[in-house]
């Protein structure tokens, strides 16, 4: 092999190296829709196992749909829209049909409190304000309709 060649071939080495290492599968992805999980951090949610361990959504709405489908056991948890604190999602009120778009469009908008709940429909025109409890297949399949 002459030198031209030998160069030639360790440059395409070097670019086969740089382009494999810029497609690392350590990336983690949305169980429910495979979006990259960090892309929007303030839309984080999860469930966490009896073991401890955390499988983490895209967004709450994604982290529901998911829950709907498979049944999956565990604790729930969002990130509160304002304090972007991870909290129960027992604890948290939904805002539903406001102007905020989250990752996945349309966006179920978790509140800490009733009256900031009420105060974020306002602001943002939102149609209601639901609990956890209320959040259905029905309600999540409105949504993905809208984005």
């Amino acid at each position: 092999m002459n030198r031209s060649a030998g160069w030639t071939v360790l440059g395409a080495l070097v670019l086969v190296g740089f382009f494999s290492a810029a497609c690392t599968t350590d990336i983690e992805r949305c169980s429910k829709c495979g979006m990259d999980v960090e892309s929007a951090p303030r839309w984080i949610a999860g469930l966490t196992r009896e073991d401890g361990t955390d499988q983490r959504f895209c967004s709450p709405r994604c982290l529901f749909a998911w829950r709907h489908q498979t049944g999956a056991e565990g604790s729930l948890w969002v990130t509160e829209y304002y304090s972007q604190q991870r909290m129960p999602a027992v604890e948290l009120h939904f805002v539903v049909g406001s102007d905020v778009v989250g990752p996945m469009g349309s966006a179920l908008v978790p509140v800490a409190g009733q009256e900031a709940a009420e105060q974020f429909r306002h602001d943002h025109g939102g149609e209601r304000v639901v609990e956890l409890s209320e959040i259905t297949v029905e309600l999540l399949q409105s949504l993905k309709k809208r984005s």
